[in-house]
């Protein structure tokens, strides 16, 4: 047995069907009622049907399908009308009800945004200190992956917060429209809106005859609606009942209002020809003329204006005994919210998207040995380097930036050299304080190009002794008294061959020195070689 019920407190609901059995596919279609499904109660049921009159015509025609369908259906409808104070009493509870729901969702979205950003931030590990992917190493793929669910990190980071913000927001507007609604002048308009509401039931009720004239004025056609019956009837009945009751409440909420001094009810016996009327909240016009619901005021062209009594704000009247009076409502005292205004952590998305960004420009060939230096590595060349603000500091085969960055917060002023386009891109954006980006191998570039410099702190390619040739151009750029710091692959300690038994007798003669590093210096940047810092003063 179906079950359509119907009152003011519940609304109407259908009883006595379950998921599956196919009622909700029968009277959710328009013609057949339009029907929804109501999670919170879990049940089916019509929209909005709360403290309303039963809509008649939905529920015979759902109740008419389903028997069409072979169900055997009941109909219970008692449009008995609660009381207004009661009605508005039990919305406040339910909106309060729904206010701390969206605000615990707000909270949930917040607590997943800020895991997935701390997830980014954990994933991006490897690409935070400046180490690209190198295309065609070993490390490519498990670089790629976890960029790859880095930018996922971040993206459901960004997605949540915003969830997040828009629910805190919608929580803190549940009750505006209510608030809004309980307010003097809201209040004086549902009056009027009542009332003429009333005064076409009472027409349908009765019954009326409309007349057709033609241009003489004569009647040519007449237009008889009789009194309505049945369920049309029964559903005028109960909105009547309803209506008056809430005429009542909303009656004496006004009067207590005007009592209060809190609102004026304008007419024709305070408002006058030559009173200047402010409406809109900024317009103030002069009245030309009364009529019973509207002032016709000045306007900028050659007709007047209409202003509603209810659109007035206040009225000047300039017939005072002791100069113009401006009469105008009380501004009622603000309440205080019950609840603190909802407010979520905000989620700086502006520098997760720069972030992603950025990474997307960090991938170079295996071939350019793009492994850069660690934080403790960087450290250790700034300590050895000893940077001053105001020196000037190259950065040779800058890549990432690492070097330079350290150098810049130094108050070092810093130049870079570097070939790689993507590199480029990831400098401009990491370094900001960068004098200038090179675009083309340092080997092939001169000091007349550049000029020299106070201070060299590098990290050139190992492989091949390109290490050994890219420490030696750079002792060109060098000031005197000034110092060249590098990061060097260890053969050049203990190697026997030519280039690098040459190169330690290089720094050696100048009175620098090789300073080995953990074996696990590089380990970070996915290689496992030996390395030193090589120190040469000019």
């Amino acid at each position: 047995m179906i079950t359509i019920r119907h009152n003011h407190e519940d609304g109407t609901l259908v009883y006595g069907t379950r998921k599956g059995d196919g009622v909700f596919e029968i009277i959710k279609k328009w013609e057949n009622g339009g029907f929804r499904f109501f999670p919170s109660l879990r049940m089916l049921g019509l929209r909005n049907s709360r403290d309303q009159v039963a809509d008649r015509y939905a529920i015979n025609a759902a109740a008419k399908a389903l028997r069409e369908a072979g169900y055997e259906v009941e109909i219970e409808i008692d449009d008995s009308f609660r009381d207004r104070a009661q009605v508005l009493e039990d919305k406040a509870d339910r909106l309060e009800d729904r206010r701390d729901a969206l605000e615990n969702k707000a909270g949930r979205h917040a607590g997943a945004a800020s895991a997935a950003h701390d997830r980014a931030h954990q994933i991006s590990e490897r690409f935070a200190a400046g180490q690209p992917i190198l295309v065609g190493h070993h490390s490519e793929g498990r670089a790629r992956a976890d960029r790859k669910r880095m930018d996922q990190a971040m993206r459901k980071s960004i997605a949540e917060n915003d969830t997040a913000q828009e629910v805190a927001r919608r929580a803190n507007a549940v009750g505006s429209q209510m608030r809004r609604s309980a307010t003097p002048a809201v209040t004086a308009r549902r009056i009027k809106t009542a009332e003429s509401e009333l005064r076409k039931i009472q027409k349908s009720l009765d019954g009326y005859t409309r007349r057709h004239l033609d241009h003489k004025g004569q009647p040519y056609y007449i237009e008889v609606h009789e009194g309505a019956t049945g369920d049309h009837r029964e559903m005028l009945l109960a909105r009547k009942a309803q209506l008056e009751n809430q005429l009542e409440y909303d009656r004496a909420q006004l009067a207590a209002a005007v009592e209060a001094g809190e609102y004026v009810q304008w007419g024709k016996h305070n408002v006058h020809v030559g009173d200047v009327v402010h409406y809109w909240g900024i317009r103030a016009r002069p009245v030309v003329k009364v009529n019973t619901v509207t002032v016709a005021v000045e306007s900028d062209y050659s007709w007047p204006d209409k202003v509603r009594y209810t659109e007035i704000r206040a009225v000047e009247c300039p017939h005072g005994q002791d100069g113009p009076t401006v009469t105008a409502p009380k501004r009622p005292a603000k309440q205080a919210q019950a609840k603190p205004k909802a407010e979520v952590p905000t989620i700086d998305t502006d520098k997760l998207k720069a972030a992603a960004q950025t990474v997307s420009h960090m991938h170079v060939g295996a071939d350019r040995e793009a492994f850069v230096s660690p934080p403790a590595v960087v450290a250790r060349l700034m300590e050895l380097a000893e940077i001053e603000p105001g020196m000037t500091v190259l950065e040779p085969s800058a890549g990432t930036g690492n070097i330079a960055l350290a150098a810049v917060e130094l108050g070092a002023v810093v130049d870079c050299v570097e070939l790689d386009n993507n590199l480029v891109e990831v400098l401009a954006s990491r370094v900001p304080g960068t004098n200038l980006l090179y675009r083309h191998d340092f080997l092939e570039t001169d000091a007349s190009q550049l000029g020299t410099y106070d201070r060299i702190v590098m990290n050139p390619p190992f492989s091949g002794g390109k290490d050994i040739a890219h420490v030696t151009h750079a002792l060109d750029f060098l000031k005197p008294g000034g110092r060249l710091v590098a990061v060097m692959g260890g053969g050049v300690a203990f190697h026997k061959v030519k280039a690098a038994a040459e190169f330690r007798q290089l720094v050696e003669d100048r009175g620098g020195s090789i300073t080995a590093l953990p074996a696990d210096a590089f380990k970070s940047a996915g290689i496992t070689v030996t390395t030193v810092i090589v120190t040469i003063p000019c």
